[in-house]
């Protein structure tokens, strides 16, 4: 049952979301039993969906609850399949304005190290909690962390992606530095930005 709930759940971005908007649902965990001779009564399926619009949000959320309860239905379970929200964090949207005057502040600061034409990301955040939803004006910037060595050998090989490893990866482990002071230097600066006098 388990597995066909996984399986069912690939198609949802594939079949049920346009392709010009972004969506993406990955079956991170399942737990069911614990030995290869006894059928479990229950399994645990945990499901990480990304999207950058509210409206393709609910979509997927209830194309996730109509494929579960129907592959359970379909698989005779004796039992409603139980559907809970672990984790959701708002999207984060920059401020234009904020962004314009942070932005300007990193420009003058880190010169050519500074790049503003970071793309769209599909990180969840619990940043967009302090400033999205309270109705603030927020700006949300990313930094890199990997040694500089390590990126352009893997870059000249285009084997960026292949060699360096991401924060959900097991194998990240960003450099000390100049990582921990380009971020100090970051945030004194966008704070700055605003507690300055103009």
């Amino acid at each position: 049952m388990a597995a066909g709930v996984v399986t069912k759940l690939q198609t949802i971005v594939s079949r049920e979301i346009d392709p010009d908007q972004f969506a993406v649902v990955t079956v991170g965990s399942i737990q069911a039993g614990h030995t290869e001779n006894i059928i479990s009564d229950r399994a645990e399926v945990r499901i990480n969906i990304r999207t950058q619009d509210h409206e393709v949000r609910n979509r997927v959320l209830a194309s996730i609850r109509r494929v579960v309860k129907g592959e359970c239905e379909a698989s005779g379970a004796t039992k409603e399949p139980l559907i809970e929200e672990t984790t959701k964090f708002p999207l984060s949207v920059n401020d234009p304005d904020v962004t314009k005057k942070v932005f300007k502040s990193f420009e003058a600061f880190f010169g050519d190290r500074f790049d503003p034409n970071t793309s769209c990301s599909t990180a969840s955040e619990d940043y967009s909690i302090l400033g999205s939803t309270q109705g603030k004006p927020c700006c949300f910037w990313f930094f890199g962390g990997t040694d500089e060595s390590t990126w352009d050998d893997a870059a000249k090989k285009g084997r960026v992606a292949e060699d360096v490893p991401v924060n959900h990866s097991p194998f990240f482990a960003p450099v000390i530095q100049p990582t921990l002071g380009t971020g100090i230097d970051a945030l004194c600066l966008a704070a700055l930005t605003f507690l300055t006098n103009p």
